[in-house]
């Protein structure tokens, strides 16, 4: 494995880069930052690089898009400005490449001393703290550099939990090489709050770019390729997102008209009015909305269970296990003490039973319950209904005769409303998308408890233990970066009710980690998916 840095995608440069990819017969991940106005597609031509999928799909818009190219790993980085953005990179590199030794001078801080600088143009005004080393620059010994944030890299592994985090997690893994066990308490993968018959998969779009929106972007870029590998799990049938007021309808049209940085293409998404929106999805809307052309249903259960399958992974169901360290990593320890698999690195994707198998305190990752209702209904009863819909509240109906409505969300691990309150909290979506309600029978309920963090946020990288955290002595309110974590442990949970938007994109996040490779998502979204956000504000109070 090769992980390389281009400093720009001008044409000289990445003329050099084409010559010198041609000589790798390995894996190889390259990065290259984008200037706002490039073409995602064009550079890979300039590269002689193939994409495994299209790039329309997020063509443009800034933030970080993976693009697998054979052997070549691609990590399109693009700006919302006129430069490239070299802060969203999370990574350590084996080799930078750059027009000249001075265009390297602000990257210093992704050098390590393994990484070679090789310039396109060679100069006799290297930084000094370069020397020269065959075609190319190295770190002088007596310089500091940076170390490489990934250790103890694994190939073989744990995952705990067997719902859309866990089976996404082992898939994810399975195809770095690893060998993977999965463990779950349930009988059958995706047996628990994974188990919606059809849920919602859709960008969510927000009129700001915050940390969530970012999410769901990079989580829905990553999904609608995979699904389109499992067809059985996917029903592409469009998602119109209908605004919940005029007021925020004015606001998202005022966004889409002035083409603000963060409004998705076409492609993702297209602003529709009330008229347009109406005939999309065959419902009487009161207000125009975003339609996602390729949204649509996602069956849960039956996408972990053909992950697990495609994966190859040993699965062990019907187990509730702890994880303990071992002198070869770590051991997961059934509850009559039998020790069921043994790895390197383990990954706890267990939604609120996370800390329990860690050992910890919930309130260390700050995750609550979420209890959460959606009304089944008549397979008849939304004969006109074309697509998803959603605003406040979602309804959904497929071809196997699946009719709901929804959702409740009930804090806690406990139904809070009555069966009559539930059923007309969910059909009161009828009335704030489409000003009445149709004649519909609601028949019982789909339920479940949600796992999520206190930010709404899920917990997705390396993990801490109660023996990491006795040894840690801090005075005041320590960094999130300065909580000592377990080595070779990892969390990917509390996806809360976006576990099928959100869960890949933290899967690839856990498994790059785990194989020592680029982290996938921007610095800045990588720092507020830290499992260990929580712990400082635990500082000055009793633990």
């Amino acid at each position: 494995m090769t992980v390389i840095l281009l400093t720009s995608a001008e044409k000289p440069l990445l003329a050099f880069a084409r010559q010198r990819l041609s000589a790798f017969s390995g894996r190889v991940f390259l990065t290259i930052p984008l200037q706002q106005g490039m073409s995602i597609a064009d550079v890979l031509g300039e590269l002689g690089l193939s994409a495994e999928t299209g790039t329309a799909l997020f063509e443009g818009m800034p933030g970080m898009h993976i693009v697998p190219c054979e052997d070549t790993v691609v990590y399109a980085v693009l700006s919302g400005g006129e430069r490239p953005d070299y802060s969203s990179v999370l990574a350590v590199y084996d080799e930078i490449w750059a027009e000249t030794p001075e265009k390297a001078a602000p990257l210093r801080r992704f050098f390590s001393e393994k990484t070679k600088l090789y310039p396109a143009e060679d100069s006799d005004d290297a930084p000094i703290w370069l020397r020269r080393w065959k075609d190319g620059y190295c770190l002088r010994k007596d310089t500091d550099n940076i170390k490489s944030t990934y250790v103890n890299v694994g190939r073989d592994a744990i995952v705990v939990g067997a719902g859309l985090a866990g089976a996404m997690t082992a898939w994810e893994l399975s195809r770095r090489g690893c060998r993977v066990t999965v463990i779950d308490a349930g009988c059958v993968p995706g047996s628990a709050a994974s188990a919606l018959f059809a849920g919602l998969i859709h960008p969510h779009w927000q009129a700001a770019d915050s940390p969530l929106f970012r999410l769901t972007r990079a989580g829905y870029e990553a999904m609608i390729p995979l699904l389109e590998r499992f067809p059985d799990c996917f029903i592409p049938c469009g998602v119109v997102d209908a605004a919940s007021s005029g007021e925020e309808y004015e606001k998202w049209r005022a966004a889409y008209g002035k083409g603000v940085p963060f409004v998705m293409p076409e492609a993702f998404a297209k602003l529709l009015s009330r008229d347009e929106a109406r005939q999309y999805s065959g419902m009487p809307l009161t207000r125009g909305g975003w339609l996602f052309p390729r949204a649509g249903l996602v069956h849960a259960g039956r996408l972990c269970r053909r992950l697990i399958e495609a994966a190859g992974v040993r699965m062990l169901t019907g187990y509730e296990v702890r994880l303990r360290r071992s002198n070869e990593g770590w051991e997961a320890v059934s509850s009559s003490g039998s020790v069921l698999a043994s790895a390197s690195q383990a990954a706890v994707c267990a939604g609120l039973a996370t800390p329990d198998v860690i050992g910890i305190p919930r309130t260390w990752t700050g995750m609550s319950g979420l209890y959460g209702r959606i009304s089944l209904l008549r397979d008849i009863d939304l004969p006109m209904l074309r697509t998803a819909l959603t605003g406040d509240g979602y309804m959904a109906s497929t071809p196997e005769g699946f009719c709901a409505v929804g959702a409740t969300y009930e804090p806690g691990e406990a139904r809070v409303l009555s069966e009559s309150e539930a059923h007309e909290h969910n059909l009161a979506t009828f009335d704030k998308l489409t000003g009445r309600r149709p004649v519909v029978t609601a028949s019982g309920f789909y339920e479940g408890v949600r796992a999520v963090a206190a930010d709404r946020m899920p917990l997705a990288g390396r993990a801490f233990t109660a023996e990491t955290m006795s040894a840690f002595h801090y005075r005041g309110r320590p960094e999130v970066s300065a909580v000592p974590r377990a080595d070779g442990l990892w969390i990917c949970a509390g996806l809360g009710s976006r576990g099928i938007t959100w869960g890949l994109a933290c899967a690839r996040l856990t498994a790059a980690g785990i194989c020592g490779e680029p982290l996938p998502l921007q610095a800045s979204l990588v720092r507020q998916l830290d499992p260990a956000r929580f712990v400082p504000k635990l500082f000055g109070t009793k633990r």
